[in-house]
């Protein structure tokens, strides 16, 4: 089960939000932040803030800005990331380093490359479960890819099937004319299908020794991010553990980390996260887990997050989602 950290997973917002920075500036301040990423592109944005941008951005402006600050972005728009991506050979390379050092650009997030005899699927999805309101970043990414993957080619071609993890919405006007091809929703994930062909295209931005100075770069910024991740979701899981019991408190899950608790709070304060708030953090989690699963009464759940009845646990999910945990089950339901 995942665990954990939403408010501390990052990323390097670089010129992602440029092209739109009229739009963005007024709606930041509803989600937590400040004015300054629009300038400098080495901010490093909580994951959930952005996400949440994102979605304010589609209640404010558009129901389609995903998809059409996607198609405003080109592969330098992605940093050293990108520039790694565009400075490979070939098609099949610029995909596997996407893949590779996808955790360098974004955290709790994943993009994966499946590759049989006929088809090759780019397969990305946040890992993070207690970001569920995440339809703009979905379409985002699959639109940004595809331009991207056509900037470096040079070659316009077309996927042959796109899903969404999401519902499908009212208007699919301009998802269609972006994608040109069958459009599935409520699915597992989101995926872009291409034909195999794909993967022997030559990049006319290609650098391989600019390609050499940089895999390091990504190689370490990796390693560290992904040391991040590995170290919350230890004390994650050790949190988890703890819930049902009641409390949970700093020294005990220090100790079951093998530090001391002022250990624990040092590590912790160093990524800027505080303990309480990593505890809610991985609460939520759970309790957005087990309300996916039917079998699970409410009165359970709630003790299994360490409420004492359900009424708190009622209170905490409307704070956390605007729902109560009934509403959420019916979404989930209806997919909606």
């Amino acid at each position: 089960m995942s665990t954990g950290g939403s408010q501390c997973f990052t990323i390097f917002t670089e010129a992602l939000l440029r092209n739109c920075s009229d739009q963005v500036a007024p709606v930041l301040s509803e989600v937590g932040l400040d004015e300054s990423i629009l300038h400098d592109p080495a901010s490093e944005v909580p994951l959930a803030k952005y996400v949440a941008l994102l979605e304010a951005l589609s209640l404010r402006t558009d129901s389609n800005i995903g998809l059409r600050m996607g198609l405003d972005l080109d592969s330098t728009s992605f940093g050293v990331y990108g520039h790694a991506a565009r400075s490979a050979t070939d098609m099949e390379m610029a995909l596997r380093c996407m893949s590779r050092f996808i955790v360098a650009h974004i955290q709790a997030t994943r993009l994966d490359l499946s590759i049989n005899d006929h088809v090759v699927i780019i397969d990305y999805q946040i890992t993070d479960p207690t970001i569920f309101q995440r339809r703009q970043d979905s379409e985002l990414a699959l639109s940004a890819i595809l331009n991207c993957l056509r900037e470096i080619s040079g070659v316009e071609f077309w996927p042959h099937r796109v899903d969404f993890e999401h519902a499908a919405p009212e208007d699919q006007q301009l998802h269609r004319e972006i994608f040109q091809c069958p459009l599935h929703f409520n699915q597992l994930s989101n995926r872009l299908h291409f034909s195999r062909d794909i993967l022997s295209l030559p990049l006319r931005t290609s650098d391989i020794r600019l390609y050499r100075a940089l895999e390091p770069l990504l190689e370490q910024q990796s390693k560290v991010r992904s040391q991040t991740m590995d170290f919350l979701g230890r004390v994650s899981r050790a949190i988890a553990g703890c819930l049902c019991l009641g409390v949970v408190s700093l020294e005990q899950i220090a100790r079951s980390q093998g530090m001391s608790g002022r250990t624990l709070q040092r590590r912790l304060g160093e990524l800027g996260i505080e303990f309480s708030n990593l505890v809610e953090d991985v609460r939520r989690t759970l309790a957005l887990d087990y309300i996916k699963n039917k079998e699970y009464s409410l009165t359970e759940v709630a003790l299994l997050v360490g409420y004492s009845e359900s009424s708190s646990l009622s209170r905490a999910f409307r704070r956390w989602t605007q729902l109560t945990p009934q509403q959420y089950r019916q979404q989930l339901q209806t997919g909606s």
